[in-house]
């Protein structure tokens, strides 16, 4: 789970979130619960979730666990893509 920090880069795709991790309820990193706190963003190339959050909003993440580099954004994050989930991806609004 994940609360929304900065939706300022949200407008266009692929769109980027500030997030702050809650709980990891799944991982495959030794420390989950440590290494959470240094996922800061999620990147997302699906379109459907272009403009869909905002600041102080709650989603839960599952998602491919990237290390983003090269900007001010960089650090840990999740990016959800069609090209590279096996399985289902997940965004959802919490409320």
């Amino acid at each position: 789970m994940a609360r929304i920090t900065d939706h300022t880069q949200g407008l266009a795709t692929p769109v980027l979130y500030g997030v702050e991790v809650d709980p990891v309820i799944q991982s495959t990193v030794d420390e989950p619960d440590v290494f959470a706190r240094r996922i800061t963003h999620m990147r997302s190339y699906l379109g459907a979730y272009t403009g869909a959050f905002r600041k102080g909003d709650t989603v839960y993440l599952s998602g491919r666990l990237v290390h983003m580099q090269g900007s001010e954004h960089s650090g840990f994050g999740i990016e959800l893509t069609p090209w590279t989930a096996t399985e289902s991806y997940l965004a959802n609004l919490a409320r």
